[in-house]
């Protein structure tokens, strides 16, 4: 019996008492992959599957066994397979007759038909659920079927040239279901030691049976955490602890394969699985950028605003130091009109690709068929109907046709000694917002304390107080981050998310919008000791851009700014009218903006003059803008939070707003070096750059075509736009290098 049971390749667990079901497990698989768990009655059903499944692994392959994909790993920024890097594009699968069920409605037939599928689109990299209930009903009894099953996937995997993604745990997945263990009793997956005990032990078998595989790119620890059972209890530690466990029980078996979290919009809500508290168990990140809906979007979903969040994403979550993944990214077709999502996609993949994501995976594979409109999931979340890229009955919708070309060009790309280009401005994370809950390492402190400290602040002070809830706060300071990174980039200027102790004084220009300039909400601004280093910053030849509110408070700033605050003034309709020329602001253009009067931190500064020249002033001439000169370096100083005003104004950026051009003035004053930019605001420039080459991308967010005139400070001796059929030629002209791109459309041109 132990003889049979081994030849299974599963870890014996519990004792010689398990050995018999792994047998006759054994037994029965010689008629099935997934009748053994099947009554009798299901016997003509087995075997056809049976055979269905052995015609499935035999066609296409002359009764061969597939060369194995070669074995994934990370090379700097990019994913790297055979020597040379390559970008994972592709879907989330889950097939559309069985969907969830499909691990105990196996059909192998349709299974292959979906990689065969899957593989004429373009697709090379797939994620899918690994359910935990299948593969473990019991605590410690492995589901030997379970096992073949993902054995299969394997092999379609290698034959179609689709790596496999898994998703361990699952766990939550599709609108509000949570797929549980019949176990669990109550208990917390990401705190109760006896589920910690059966997730790692699960996490470790996986990897024990198949960390040798080469057709898996990577192991994703989980989908959305965190639990969405326990999503409101869930601490830092928590996540901290849960993430290191199941990191170290797949180490035990595999340090082949990269290991990631498939978080989806935790650096958006400062969740628990926040990037910075995962960085050190993991080896890239994951972003879901869901934009439309949500406060922090308050836009169409054609719109400028809602087609840089992948790229802000991106960049937010990718200043805690480790690549990103484009995870997930969709929309359904049952809300919005198909050819709508597949413009979304396609300006957020390129824009994306522009921040440096390393891989780019649309949710999802295909619709749900109708037979699954009258049952949970899809009965109570009737969008989750219709994500697909095709129909359930296998048509292509727009977003099909987009991510095959989109395919086909980032397969054209020669990605060696390529890495995304350094930005030239930096907009402040917070140490109090990236810190892990409880971390006193930055509180000044130092030997033993006769009167320990204790904040009033952070909550759990004593057993059972619960944790602040700072989702405004959070808000607020997302809102003026997603600002900030939207007006920079309009600017030709590239923008990044470094860590208040990092080394932020690498980028040429710093961006400091309120609310990192105030002193409420401890999460949303700078310690005092800062401002100390941001004048020795701009002594040494910084560019410092900030605007304040009613709540800010800057320690001995006169030096740094020229100017320094006196008091608040509640406002509603706030007017920025130029006095002087500064850049390419000329005396006279005005900006206007609607503020709210609840509070402060909507409300401006009045600001008294100590040796800095007045830009702009307000609508009762107050001083709004103040420029100075602090050694080699240059501030501009704003006395309202206007990156906050328009985070709150509704398509904000569709209309005739030129807040831009603040930024860019400060820019031209200062004399900053771009890197790539364009002729037109709403175009996009990022760049991929190698010593003597690279890849410009390219993307219009905004919904009229565009004649463009690019231009670089690089040394260009030639540029070729890369197309899905080949290259093309770009004309220099005197204006600069000259291309035309399509309404919510990218480009890459690759130049030397």
């Amino acid at each position: 019996m132990v003889k049979q049971w081994e030849k299974l390749g599963l870890k014996r667990s519990s004792g010689m008492r398990r050995a018999m079901p792994y047998v006759i497990a054994t037994v029965l698989s010689v008629t099935c992959l997934c009748g053994w768990c099947q009554g009798p009655d299901k016997a003509a059903k087995r075997s056809a599957n049976s055979q269905a499944s052995q015609q499935a692994t035999d066609q296409t392959s002359g009764h061969q066994v597939p060369v194995p994909l070669e074995l994934v790993r990370l090379d700097g920024n990019y994913f790297s397979h055979g020597g040379h890097r390559f970008l994972p594009v592709g879907v989330n699968w889950v097939p559309a007759k069985a969907a969830m069920q499909w691990p105990y409605q196996w059909d192998p037939v349709a299974i292959e038909a979906d990689f065969a599928k899957m593989h004429a689109q373009g697709v090379n990299t797939v994620r899918l659920d690994l359910v935990w209930a299948w593969f473990e009903p019991r605590p410690d009894d492995y589901n030997p079927e379970a096992f073949r099953q993902l054995d299969f996937l394997i092999s379609l995997a290698n034959r179609y040239k689709i790596y496999l993604h898994p998703e361990m745990l699952i766990g939550g997945e599709v609108g509000e279901a949570y797929w549980d263990v019949p176990y669990r009793n109550g208990r917390d997956p990401h705190s109760d030691p006896y589920m910690l005990r059966l997730e790692t032990d699960f996490a470790g078998e996986l990897a024990r049976h198949f960390g040798k595989s080469s057709a898996i790119l990577s192991w994703d620890l989980t989908d959305e955490p965190p639990f969405w059972i326990v999503a409101g209890t869930t601490t830092d530690s928590m996540a901290i602890n849960w993430t290191r466990l199941i990191s170290g029980a797949i180490r035990r078996y595999d340090t082949m394969h990269p290991l990631v979290v498939g978080t989806s919009t935790e650096d958006l809500q400062h969740g628990p699985f926040r990037p910075d508290n995962l960085r050190n168990d993991v080896d890239f990140f994951s972003v879901h950028p869901y934009t439309y809906g949500s406060k922090l979007f308050p836009d169409p979903m054609l719109s400028e605003r809602q087609t840089y969040g992948t790229a802000f994403q991106t960049s937010l979550t990718g200043g805690a130091g480790l690549p990103v993944m484009v995870q997930e990214l969709g929309a359904s077709s049952a809300q919005i009109d198909p050819e709508a999502i597949a413009e979304w996609e396609r300006t957020s993949l390129y824009s994306g690709l522009g921040a440096g994501a390393n891989g780019f995976l649309i949710w999802c594979s295909t619709d749900a068929a109708p037979s699954q409109y009258s049952k949970v999931p899809y009965l109570r979340s009737p969008n989750e109907t219709q994500f697909g890229i095709t129909t359930w009955d296998g048509k292509e919708r727009p977003a099909a046709k987009m991510l095959t070309n989109f395919s086909k060009i980032t397969n054209a790309l020669d990605l060696e000694g390529i890495e995304p280009a350094p930005a030239q401005a930096a907009i402040l994370v917070p140490d109090e917002w990236s810190k892990r809950y409880g971390d006193e390492s930055h509180f000044g402190l130092t030997g033993p304390e006769i009167a320990p400290y204790t904040s009033t602040e952070d909550g759990g002070a004593v057993p059972g107080q619960p944790l602040p809830n700072r989702a405004e706060e959070n808000l607020r300071l997302e809102g003026a981050w997603l600002s900030a990174y939207v007006l920079a980039h309009r600017t030709g200027v590239t923008a990044a998310f470094p860590r208040e102790y990092a080394d932020w004084q690498k980028y040429p220009m710093l961006i400091l919008p309120s609310p990192l300039t105030s002193t409420d909400s401890m999460m949303v601004h700078l310690h005092s000791d800062f401002w100390g280093k941001a004048r020795s910053y701009v002594e040494n030849g910084g560019i410092l851009y900030a605007s304040v509110s009613g709540d800010a408070a800057i320690p001995e700033m006169d030096s740094l700014f020229g100017a320094r605050l006196m008091d608040q003034v509640p406002v509603r309709d706030v007017t920025l009218k130029v006095v002087a020329p500064f850049g390419n602001l000329k005396p006279g253009d005005t900006f206007t903006y609607s503020a709210s009067s609840n509070g402060p931190a909507q409300w401006g500064a009045t600001l008294k003059l100590n040796g800095g020249q007045v830009i702009a002033v307000d609508q009762d001439g107050r001083p709004a803008l103040v420029a100075h000169q602090l050694g080699k370096g240059k501030t501009l100083l704003c006395a309202y939070p206007i990156e906050i005003y328009l985070a709150n104004q509704p398509s904000a950026f569709e209309g005739k707003d030129q807040t831009h051009r603040i930024y860019q003035s400060l820019q031209e004053w200062a004399e900053l070096k771009r890197l790539v930019w364009t002729d037109q605001p709403s175009v996009e420039a990022a760049a991929l750059n190698a010593k003597d080459h690279g890849y410009f991308v390219l993307v219009n967010h905004s919904p009229e075509p565009k004649h463009v005139s690019l231009d670089s400070s690089l040394p260009i001796s030639s540029m070729d736009q890369v197309e899905a059929d080949g290259r093309h030629r770009i004309s220099h002209q005197s204006s600069g290098w000259e291309i035309d791109l399509q309404p919510y459309d990218g480009a890459v041109l690759e130049w030397k």
